[in-house]
């Protein structure tokens, strides 16, 4: 099924500030690359099997290339955190007036189209649901809410058990799908080799330039 009327959304952080734990392996610049990388394979997940509207929201215009690429509409937000920034992507008409709305993290490299189908053909099922996809460590890497403003945003630590609470104390339905190459973040140099195999194409090209900059780096 290809849908046409669920928006989706994307919150990206400034670039200068993403993936800090990965500092001591690789450059700015690269964890810059390998931001916007991922999410290109995200992006490209999401296009394959939904025309309706893609929102990228970032307070970091360095983002907005490759989100225009595949036709995501830019939402500038004030850099106040995920959270922050989603609402402020909610003033949008297009979304707090869409049936749902499905937002997905921007860093989830292992994403594949089937993967986003499965969301939101998920999300279509009930008149009134919250979809769940749980990371390992307690976050919340994909959240589809219907309708859009039914529970309240919680991204952070513990989002995922914050999410299903909200959704229990408004007697909304909630469903939870385990994708097990969504539940992982992908922070350290073991996670990006862990998930070398599986990544999409953009960030498998990255990876491999990364790989040899961090041998290089660590080489006497």
């Amino acid at each position: 099924m290809i849908h046409n009327d669920i928006p989706i959304l994307i919150a990206v952080g400034p670039l200068n500030q993403g993936k800090s734990r990965l500092g001591p392996a690789l450059s700015g610049e690269s964890r810059r690359r390998l931001i916007l990388a991922m999410l290109e394979d995200v992006l490209l997940a999401i296009t394959q099997h939904s025309h309706g509207p893609v929102f990228v929201v970032t307070p970091d215009p360095a983002v907005d290339l490759v989100a225009m690429s595949y036709g995501a509409h830019i939402i500038r937000d004030r850099g106040l955190g995920t959270n922050a920034a989603i609402l402020e992507a909610f003033a949008d008409e297009q979304i707090t007036n869409a049936m749902a709305v499905l937002i997905i993290q921007g860093d989830l490299p292992q994403i594949t189209s089937e993967h986003v189908l499965m969301c939101l053909d998920a999300l279509s099922e009930e008149e009134r649901i919250v979809l769940l996809v749980a990371g390992d460590d307690g976050g919340t890497s994909v959240l589809g809410i219907k309708p859009p403003t039914a529970i309240e945003i919680a991204f952070g630590s513990e989002s995922g058990r914050k999410h299903r609470e909200h959704a229990l104390q408004t007697g909304i339905t909630i469903r939870e799908l385990s994708i097990a190459a969504l539940a992982s973040d992908v922070d350290t140099v073991n996670d990006l080799e862990s998930v070398r195999a599986s990544v999409g194409p953009t960030t498998a090209s990255i990876l491999e330039e990364l790989t040899l900059h961090t041998e290089d780096n660590t080489t006497p």
